[in-house]
């Protein structure tokens, strides 16, 4: 076949912003390819846009009461939630940032699954579905992390508490 060249080995393609809404911050594609590991170029940007939207998706309906919440209290953006900051970055879009990331992770995970019918593919699928299953976590913890600002209340506080249980 006549046309048909690959990308050089250093390729990296441009960086595009995937918008949420004028409240949560753009997720830059860039920014998720180099978070975590895509298939070493196996995901085409098409798939990452889409997996990007699912994880903003996710996340608008996981904080809808909790953003409700700041916009009532004022906060026009979610970086006036709080003025704390990490490696120079709002703690708020840090954590907005992790929560895409690692939904958008789990659903490539999901997502990309083997042809092959070989002992070895459905070893590799289980992997993957172990993989989804960490990446989502991960989310569920970010999601807890930024409820956690701005709880006022222990009720607010439990609200946002992790997975922990009560030993008798």
């Amino acid at each position: 076949m006549t046309g048909l060249t690959a990308p050089p080995d250093n390729f990296e393609p441009a960086g595009q912003n995937v918008e949420a809404d004028s409240w949560f911050p753009a997720i830059s594609t860039e920014h998720v390819r180099k978070a975590i590991r895509l298939g070493e170029g196996a995901v085409t940007d098409q798939r990452l846009i889409a997996a990007i939207e699912g994880g903003i998706l996710s996340g608008l309906r996981a904080l809808a009461d909790w953003r409700t919440a700041r916009v009532l209290e004022g906060a026009a953006q979610l970086s006036d939630v709080t003025e704390d900051t990490i490696n120079g970055q709002n703690k708020a879009e840090l954590i907005w940032k992790r929560i895409v990331t690692f939904y958008a992770a789990a659903e490539l995970a999901d997502m990309h699954v083997d042809v092959s019918a070989t002992d070895e593919a459905i070893d590799r699928d289980e992997e993957k579905r172990d993989t989804a299953g960490v990446y989502r976590v991960k989310a569920y913890d970010a999601v807890a992390d930024l409820r956690a600002i701005g709880a006022a209340d222990e009720a607010a506080v439990a609200l946002a508490a992790r997975n922990r249980v009560e030993l008798i």
